[in-house]
Protein backbone atom coordinates (compact mmCIF):
# COMPACT_ATOMS: atom_id res chain seq x y z
CA UNK A 1 0.00 0.00 0.00
CA UNK A 2 2.78 2.30 1.10
CA UNK A 3 4.80 1.56 -2.26
CA UNK A 4 1.44 2.12 -4.47
CA UNK A 5 1.40 5.52 -2.57
CA UNK A 6 4.94 6.32 -3.20
CA UNK A 7 4.24 5.26 -7.02
CA UNK A 8 0.79 8.06 -7.23
CA UNK A 9 2.69 10.67 -5.77
CA UNK A 10 5.98 10.52 -7.81
CA UNK A 11 3.50 10.19 -10.87
CA UNK A 12 1.50 13.24 -9.49
CA UNK A 13 5.10 15.02 -9.23
CA UNK A 14 6.32 14.24 -12.48
CA UNK A 15 2.87 15.36 -14.14
CA UNK A 16 3.47 18.57 -12.22
CA UNK A 17 7.17 19.32 -13.19
CA UNK A 18 6.71 18.68 -17.00
CA UNK A 19 2.78 20.73 -17.40
CA UNK A 20 3.51 24.23 -15.64
CA UNK A 21 3.88 26.13 -18.56
CA UNK A 22 0.53 24.18 -20.24
CA UNK A 23 -1.89 26.78 -21.07
CA UNK A 24 1.17 29.15 -22.60
CA UNK A 25 0.02 29.70 -26.63
CA UNK A 26 2.79 28.62 -29.15
CA UNK A 27 4.92 32.26 -29.13
CA UNK A 28 8.19 31.16 -27.52
CA UNK A 29 11.44 29.30 -28.00
CA UNK A 30 10.84 26.93 -30.91
CA UNK A 31 7.25 27.32 -31.07
CA UNK A 32 6.86 27.45 -34.77
CA UNK A 33 7.07 23.14 -33.91
CA UNK A 34 3.59 23.55 -32.30
CA UNK A 35 1.64 25.90 -34.67
CA UNK A 36 3.25 24.04 -37.80
CA UNK A 37 2.47 20.34 -36.29
CA UNK A 38 -1.56 21.83 -35.08
CA UNK A 39 -2.37 23.36 -38.60
CA UNK A 40 -1.31 19.68 -40.18
CA UNK A 41 -3.44 18.14 -37.82
CA UNK A 42 -6.48 20.51 -38.04
CA UNK A 43 -6.28 19.75 -41.72
CA UNK A 44 -6.42 16.05 -41.32
CA UNK A 45 -9.80 16.80 -39.48
CA UNK A 46 -11.38 19.76 -41.62
CA UNK A 47 -10.46 17.75 -44.77
CA UNK A 48 -10.52 14.41 -43.80
CA UNK A 49 -8.10 11.27 -44.40
CA UNK A 50 -9.33 10.49 -47.08
CA UNK A 51 -9.00 13.83 -49.27
CA UNK A 52 -5.64 14.08 -47.53
CA UNK A 53 -4.05 10.54 -48.46
CA UNK A 54 -2.97 10.78 -45.11
CA UNK A 55 -0.69 13.57 -46.66
CA UNK A 56 0.84 15.99 -43.71
CA UNK A 57 -1.51 18.87 -45.84
CA UNK A 58 0.40 22.86 -44.92
CA UNK A 59 -1.49 24.55 -48.13
CA UNK A 60 -3.24 24.02 -51.15
CA UNK A 61 -1.77 20.78 -52.61
CA UNK A 62 1.19 21.50 -50.65
CA UNK A 63 2.09 18.75 -48.83
CA UNK A 64 5.26 18.28 -46.08
CA UNK A 65 6.92 14.96 -46.52
CA UNK A 66 10.08 15.72 -44.73
CA UNK A 67 9.01 12.98 -42.04
CA UNK A 68 6.41 10.10 -42.04
CA UNK A 69 2.78 11.46 -40.62
CA UNK A 70 2.89 9.18 -37.11
CA UNK A 71 2.90 12.38 -34.97
CA UNK A 72 0.50 14.80 -36.77
CA UNK A 73 -2.14 11.57 -37.30
CA UNK A 74 -1.90 11.19 -33.45
CA UNK A 75 -2.33 14.78 -32.73
CA UNK A 76 -5.56 14.80 -35.20
CA UNK A 77 -6.71 12.16 -32.97
CA UNK A 78 -6.40 14.06 -29.82
CA UNK A 79 -8.17 17.26 -31.59
CA UNK A 80 -10.71 15.06 -32.77
CA UNK A 81 -11.82 13.45 -28.82
CA UNK A 82 -10.60 17.14 -26.89
CA UNK A 83 -10.91 19.64 -29.44
CA UNK A 84 -8.18 21.87 -31.20
CA UNK A 85 -5.99 24.22 -28.63
CA UNK A 86 -2.92 24.85 -28.04
CA UNK A 87 -3.64 22.48 -24.57
CA UNK A 88 -4.00 19.50 -26.13
CA UNK A 89 -1.34 19.84 -29.06
CA UNK A 90 1.03 20.25 -25.56
CA UNK A 91 -0.63 17.79 -24.12
CA UNK A 92 -0.07 14.80 -26.22
CA UNK A 93 3.79 15.37 -26.05
CA UNK A 94 3.74 15.09 -22.51
CA UNK A 95 1.86 12.36 -22.07
CA UNK A 96 4.32 10.58 -24.25
CA UNK A 97 7.20 11.72 -22.23
CA UNK A 98 5.82 11.03 -19.18
CA UNK A 99 4.62 7.38 -20.73
CA UNK A 100 8.65 7.19 -22.07
CA UNK A 101 9.97 7.66 -18.50
CA UNK A 102 7.23 5.07 -17.53
CA UNK A 103 8.76 2.68 -19.58
CA UNK A 104 12.49 3.13 -18.64
CA UNK A 105 11.37 2.55 -15.29
CA UNK A 106 10.29 -0.69 -15.95
CA UNK A 107 13.51 -1.57 -18.32
CA UNK A 108 15.47 -0.08 -15.30
CA UNK A 109 13.48 -1.08 -12.28
CA UNK A 110 14.43 2.43 -10.58
CA UNK A 111 12.67 5.58 -10.00
CA UNK A 112 15.69 7.44 -10.64
CA UNK A 113 15.35 7.90 -14.15
CA UNK A 114 12.33 10.42 -13.49
CA UNK A 115 15.45 13.03 -12.52
CA UNK A 116 15.90 13.63 -16.22
CA UNK A 117 12.66 15.46 -16.09
CA UNK A 118 13.79 17.93 -13.89
CA UNK A 119 16.12 19.39 -16.85
CA UNK A 120 15.10 22.13 -18.95
CA UNK A 121 15.44 19.87 -21.72
CA UNK A 122 12.22 17.60 -20.34
CA UNK A 123 10.60 20.54 -18.95
CA UNK A 124 10.41 22.52 -21.53
CA UNK A 125 10.70 20.40 -24.78
CA UNK A 126 8.73 17.81 -23.68
CA UNK A 127 5.69 20.04 -24.41
CA UNK A 128 6.73 20.77 -27.65
CA UNK A 129 4.71 18.98 -30.48
CA UNK A 130 6.89 17.39 -32.72
CA UNK A 131 7.81 13.64 -33.60
CA UNK A 132 10.53 13.23 -30.58
CA UNK A 133 8.82 12.59 -27.92
CA UNK A 134 7.15 9.72 -30.19
CA UNK A 135 9.64 8.62 -31.31
CA UNK A 136 11.76 7.99 -28.13
CA UNK A 137 8.09 6.40 -26.66
CA UNK A 138 8.41 3.96 -29.43
CA UNK A 139 11.96 3.12 -29.23
CA UNK A 140 12.14 2.59 -25.44
CA UNK A 141 8.54 0.62 -25.33
CA UNK A 142 10.26 -1.62 -28.40
CA UNK A 143 13.52 -1.91 -26.41
CA UNK A 144 11.39 -3.15 -23.20
CA UNK A 145 8.99 -5.71 -25.58
CA UNK A 146 13.03 -6.45 -26.93
CA UNK A 147 13.79 -7.24 -22.98
CA UNK A 148 10.96 -9.65 -22.59
CA UNK A 149 11.21 -11.50 -25.67
CA UNK A 150 7.94 -10.21 -27.08
CA UNK A 151 8.02 -10.65 -30.91
CA UNK A 152 4.95 -8.95 -31.47
CA UNK A 153 5.16 -5.77 -29.65
CA UNK A 154 9.24 -5.52 -30.56
CA UNK A 155 8.14 -5.93 -34.64
CA UNK A 156 4.85 -3.63 -34.20
CA UNK A 157 7.04 -0.65 -32.68
CA UNK A 158 9.81 -0.90 -34.70
CA UNK A 159 6.67 -0.21 -37.80
CA UNK A 160 5.64 2.10 -35.45
CA UNK A 161 8.80 3.90 -34.82
CA UNK A 162 9.67 3.57 -38.58
CA UNK A 163 6.48 5.77 -39.30
CA UNK A 164 7.19 8.69 -36.77
CA UNK A 165 10.62 9.83 -37.75
CA UNK A 166 14.18 9.23 -38.65
CA UNK A 167 16.23 9.01 -34.96
CA UNK A 168 14.65 5.82 -34.44
CA UNK A 169 16.32 4.22 -37.44
CA UNK A 170 19.50 5.00 -35.72
CA UNK A 171 18.59 2.74 -32.82
CA UNK A 172 17.55 -0.99 -34.34
CA UNK A 173 21.35 -1.70 -35.59
CA UNK A 174 22.72 -0.94 -32.04
CA UNK A 175 20.61 -4.18 -31.29
CA UNK A 176 23.22 -6.25 -33.38
CA UNK A 177 24.96 -6.00 -30.31
CA UNK A 178 22.47 -7.92 -28.47
CA UNK A 179 20.71 -10.11 -30.60
CA UNK A 180 21.53 -9.91 -34.75
CA UNK A 181 18.55 -11.89 -35.67
CA UNK A 182 15.93 -9.58 -34.14
CA UNK A 183 17.84 -6.21 -34.59
CA UNK A 184 18.22 -7.65 -38.65
CA UNK A 185 14.26 -8.04 -38.82
CA UNK A 186 13.93 -4.99 -37.53
CA UNK A 187 16.26 -2.96 -39.68
CA UNK A 188 14.23 -4.93 -42.59
CA UNK A 189 11.48 -3.46 -41.31
CA UNK A 190 12.73 0.07 -41.76
CA UNK A 191 13.51 -0.79 -44.97
CA UNK A 192 10.14 -1.43 -45.72
CA UNK A 193 8.63 1.28 -42.94
CA UNK A 194 10.86 3.80 -45.44
CA UNK A 195 9.41 2.78 -48.94
CA UNK A 196 6.49 2.77 -47.84
CA UNK A 197 7.21 6.77 -47.01
CA UNK A 198 8.90 7.16 -50.14
CA UNK A 199 5.55 5.44 -51.88
CA UNK A 200 3.48 7.72 -50.29
CA UNK A 201 5.18 11.04 -51.28
CA UNK A 202 5.61 9.88 -54.50
CA UNK A 203 1.36 9.27 -54.24
CA UNK A 204 0.79 12.73 -52.42
CA UNK A 205 3.34 14.48 -55.66
CA UNK A 206 3.43 12.64 -58.25
CA UNK A 207 7.75 12.23 -57.82
CA UNK A 208 9.55 10.04 -54.98
CA UNK A 209 11.41 13.51 -53.97
CA UNK A 210 8.38 15.67 -53.66
CA UNK A 211 8.16 17.78 -51.05
CA UNK A 212 12.17 18.08 -50.75
CA UNK A 213 13.02 15.02 -48.59
CA UNK A 214 16.33 14.46 -50.01
CA UNK A 215 17.15 18.02 -50.25
CA UNK A 216 16.21 17.81 -46.74
CA UNK A 217 18.46 14.82 -46.26
CA UNK A 218 21.16 16.42 -47.67
CA UNK A 219 21.21 19.80 -45.64
CA UNK A 220 20.89 17.38 -42.49
CA UNK A 221 24.08 15.51 -43.96
CA UNK A 222 25.95 19.10 -44.79
CA UNK A 223 26.56 17.73 -48.12
CA UNK A 224 24.46 21.30 -49.76
CA UNK A 225 28.29 22.94 -50.28
CA UNK A 226 29.49 19.40 -51.87
CA UNK A 227 26.70 20.35 -54.07
CA UNK A 228 26.97 23.71 -54.75
CA UNK A 229 23.90 24.30 -52.91
CA UNK A 230 23.16 27.20 -50.68
CA UNK A 231 22.53 26.40 -47.10
CA UNK A 232 19.77 28.31 -45.50
CA UNK A 233 21.06 31.15 -43.05
CA UNK A 234 22.70 28.69 -39.73
CA UNK A 235 23.22 29.46 -36.53
CA UNK A 236 26.88 30.96 -36.93
CA UNK A 237 29.08 29.42 -39.74
CA UNK A 238 29.27 25.45 -39.19
CA UNK A 239 32.69 24.07 -38.24
CA UNK A 240 33.34 20.83 -35.97
CA UNK A 241 35.24 23.15 -33.68
CA UNK A 242 31.96 25.53 -33.35
CA UNK A 243 30.11 22.70 -33.00
CA UNK A 244 31.80 21.10 -30.61
CA UNK A 245 31.71 24.09 -28.42
CA UNK A 246 28.32 24.63 -28.70
CA UNK A 247 27.26 21.15 -28.28
CA UNK A 248 29.22 21.17 -25.35
CA UNK A 249 27.58 24.46 -23.94
CA UNK A 250 23.66 23.20 -24.89
CA UNK A 251 24.02 19.98 -23.15
CA UNK A 252 25.14 21.93 -20.17
CA UNK A 253 22.55 24.66 -19.85
CA UNK A 254 19.82 21.74 -20.87
CA UNK A 255 20.65 18.96 -19.31
CA UNK A 256 22.47 20.68 -16.19
CA UNK A 257 26.54 20.04 -15.68
CA UNK A 258 24.78 17.95 -11.84
CA UNK A 259 23.27 15.29 -14.46
CA UNK A 260 26.15 15.18 -17.02
CA UNK A 261 28.87 14.72 -14.20
CA UNK A 262 26.94 11.85 -12.69
CA UNK A 263 26.05 10.32 -15.77
CA UNK A 264 29.56 10.35 -16.73
CA UNK A 265 30.87 9.00 -13.78
CA UNK A 266 28.44 6.36 -13.77
CA UNK A 267 29.23 5.26 -17.24
CA UNK A 268 32.94 5.21 -15.84
CA UNK A 269 31.75 2.66 -12.93
CA UNK A 270 29.36 0.58 -14.39
CA UNK A 271 29.43 0.34 -18.11
CA UNK A 272 26.69 -2.16 -19.10
CA UNK A 273 26.07 -2.73 -23.21
CA UNK A 274 22.32 -1.50 -22.71
CA UNK A 275 23.62 1.92 -21.38
CA UNK A 276 26.42 1.96 -24.06
CA UNK A 277 23.83 1.41 -26.76
CA UNK A 278 21.78 4.26 -25.19
CA UNK A 279 24.71 6.35 -25.43
CA UNK A 280 25.35 5.84 -29.24
CA UNK A 281 21.92 6.39 -29.73
CA UNK A 282 21.59 9.71 -28.28
CA UNK A 283 25.05 10.59 -30.10
CA UNK A 284 23.69 8.94 -33.56
CA UNK A 285 21.38 12.06 -34.42
CA UNK A 286 23.93 14.91 -33.38
CA UNK A 287 27.07 13.14 -35.67
CA UNK A 288 24.80 12.01 -38.63
CA UNK A 289 22.85 14.72 -38.72
CA UNK A 290 25.42 17.54 -37.35
CA UNK A 291 23.47 20.53 -39.55
CA UNK A 292 20.23 20.19 -38.13
CA UNK A 293 21.96 20.09 -34.68
CA UNK A 294 23.69 22.96 -34.91
CA UNK A 295 20.53 24.81 -35.79
CA UNK A 296 17.94 23.63 -33.84
CA UNK A 297 19.38 22.18 -30.18
CA UNK A 298 16.07 20.61 -29.04
CA UNK A 299 17.76 17.39 -31.25
CA UNK A 300 19.82 16.60 -28.48
CA UNK A 301 16.41 15.25 -26.52
CA UNK A 302 17.77 11.78 -27.78
CA UNK A 303 20.12 11.98 -24.78
CA UNK A 304 18.00 11.55 -21.78
CA UNK A 305 17.12 7.68 -21.94
CA UNK A 306 21.16 6.89 -21.40
CA UNK A 307 21.64 9.87 -18.83
CA UNK A 308 18.99 8.68 -16.97
CA UNK A 309 20.02 4.86 -17.25
CA UNK A 310 23.84 5.68 -16.10
CA UNK A 311 21.97 7.80 -13.09
CA UNK A 312 20.85 4.76 -11.95
CA UNK A 313 24.13 2.84 -12.42
CA UNK A 314 25.80 5.23 -10.39
CA UNK A 315 23.27 5.51 -7.90
CA UNK A 316 22.86 1.75 -7.43
CA UNK A 317 26.52 1.19 -7.56
CA UNK A 318 27.84 3.43 -4.60
CA UNK A 319 24.59 3.06 -3.11
CA UNK A 320 23.67 6.13 -2.23
CA UNK A 321 21.10 6.93 0.62
CA UNK A 322 17.28 8.37 -0.30
CA UNK A 323 18.67 11.62 1.34
CA UNK A 324 21.56 12.06 -0.94
CA UNK A 325 19.28 10.94 -3.94
CA UNK A 326 16.87 13.90 -3.31
CA UNK A 327 19.70 16.21 -2.68
CA UNK A 328 20.65 15.51 -6.28
CA UNK A 329 17.53 15.37 -7.71
CA UNK A 330 17.20 18.95 -6.18
CA UNK A 331 20.37 19.92 -7.26
CA UNK A 332 19.39 18.82 -11.23
CA UNK A 333 16.11 21.25 -10.16
CA UNK A 334 17.75 24.21 -9.21
CA UNK A 335 21.11 24.08 -10.88
CA UNK A 336 19.48 25.53 -14.38
CA UNK A 337 15.91 26.95 -13.40
CA UNK A 338 16.28 30.06 -13.82
CA UNK A 339 17.11 29.30 -17.06
CA UNK A 340 14.16 27.30 -17.73
CA UNK A 341 11.98 30.08 -16.56
CA UNK A 342 13.46 32.47 -19.05
CA UNK A 343 12.77 29.61 -21.38
CA UNK A 344 9.29 29.91 -20.49
CA UNK A 345 9.26 33.77 -20.71
CA UNK A 346 10.14 33.98 -24.00
CA UNK A 347 7.49 35.54 -27.00
CA UNK A 348 8.95 36.14 -30.39
CA UNK A 349 6.27 35.25 -32.20
CA UNK A 350 3.41 36.85 -30.05
CA UNK A 351 3.46 39.86 -32.68
CA UNK A 352 2.00 36.57 -34.99
CA UNK A 353 0.10 34.73 -32.01
CA UNK A 354 -1.95 38.23 -31.49
CA UNK A 355 -2.09 39.72 -35.32
CA UNK A 356 -3.83 36.37 -35.69
CA UNK A 357 -6.25 36.01 -32.84
CA UNK A 358 -7.20 39.68 -34.39
CA UNK A 359 -7.68 38.31 -38.34
CA UNK A 360 -10.12 35.70 -36.97
CA UNK A 361 -12.23 37.94 -35.03
CA UNK A 362 -12.51 40.33 -38.08
CA UNK A 363 -12.31 38.83 -41.00
CA UNK A 364 -15.21 35.73 -41.94
CA UNK A 365 -14.12 32.25 -42.48
CA UNK A 366 -13.61 31.92 -46.10
CA UNK A 367 -12.35 35.07 -47.02
CA UNK A 368 -9.10 36.07 -47.57
CA UNK A 369 -7.10 38.87 -45.60
CA UNK A 370 -4.11 40.53 -47.30
CA UNK A 371 -1.05 40.75 -44.37
CA UNK A 372 1.31 43.76 -45.82
CA UNK A 373 4.69 43.96 -43.80
CA UNK A 374 8.20 43.83 -44.28
CA UNK A 375 10.24 40.51 -45.03
CA UNK A 376 11.75 39.63 -41.60
CA UNK A 377 8.35 40.27 -40.17
CA UNK A 378 6.53 37.81 -42.50
CA UNK A 379 9.27 35.32 -42.59
CA UNK A 380 9.42 35.05 -38.85
CA UNK A 381 5.46 35.65 -37.90
CA UNK A 382 3.60 33.81 -41.04
CA UNK A 383 3.09 30.48 -39.37
CA UNK A 384 1.54 32.18 -36.35
CA UNK A 385 -1.05 34.55 -38.61
CA UNK A 386 -2.05 31.68 -40.67
CA UNK A 387 -2.65 29.15 -37.46
CA UNK A 388 -4.33 31.03 -35.36
CA UNK A 389 -6.22 33.15 -38.02
CA UNK A 390 -7.53 30.10 -39.60
CA UNK A 391 -7.84 31.86 -42.50
CA UNK A 392 -6.52 32.32 -46.09
CA UNK A 393 -3.50 34.72 -45.64
CA UNK A 394 -2.03 36.62 -49.07
CA UNK A 395 1.39 38.18 -47.98
CA UNK A 396 2.90 41.16 -49.24
CA UNK A 397 6.77 42.03 -48.43
CA UNK A 398 7.01 45.62 -48.44
CA UNK A 399 10.32 47.09 -49.85
CA UNK A 400 12.49 48.09 -46.85
CA UNK A 401 15.08 51.30 -47.66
Amino acid sequence: MIAKLGRLIILILLALILTDHLAKPFIGHHDWNGVFYSQIARNYLRFGLLETKLGQLTGPDSFYTHYPPLFPLTLAAAFKVFGISDLVSRLVPVGLTIAGLLVLYRISSSWVVIAVALTPMLRYFGQMPSQEPLIIFLTLLSFYFFRKKNRAGFYLTVILNGLSGWAGYFFYPLLFFLNRRWALKACLLLVMTFSLHLLHVYILTGSFSGGGIFDALLLRLGFFPMLGKTEPELAGQFTWLAYLIKEARMLTVYYTFTLLSLAALGLLLCRDKITLIFLAWGLSYPLIFSNVVFVHEYFNVFFWPFLALSLVNLINRIRLKPILVLIIFLGIFLERNKFYQALVKTKAFEPGYQLGLEINRLIPFGQTYTVVNSREFIESQNLFIDYYSDRQIEYIKINEP
